[in-house]
């Protein structure tokens, strides 16, 4: 083994993103939250985003995160 750990890939989230999960009900370190949430993500095909995490959706771009919807699960 090199000794190297995992290397997780890094996003960087928008201020806009941030704004908008603030709004969705997501505080705390919203970055590093909404960056946690990007690599935990799935793919998806959704209007308003194509990656989910539980009940939101994101959207990213060229590794940055430029919006954040909550959706109501039935």
């Amino acid at each position: 083994m090199s000794g190297k750990g995992t290397r997780f890939r890094e996003f960087q989230v928008t201020e806009e993103a941030v704004q908008k999960a603030r709004y969705a009900g997501l505080y705390g370190d919203t970055v590093k939250r909404i960056a946690r949430m990007a690599r935990r993500s799935a793919p998806i095909t959704h209007e308003r985003g194509n990656w989910r995490f539980n009940d939101f959706i994101l959207l990213i771009e060229d590794g940055r995160v430029l919006d954040v919807s909550r959706i109501k699960l039935s």
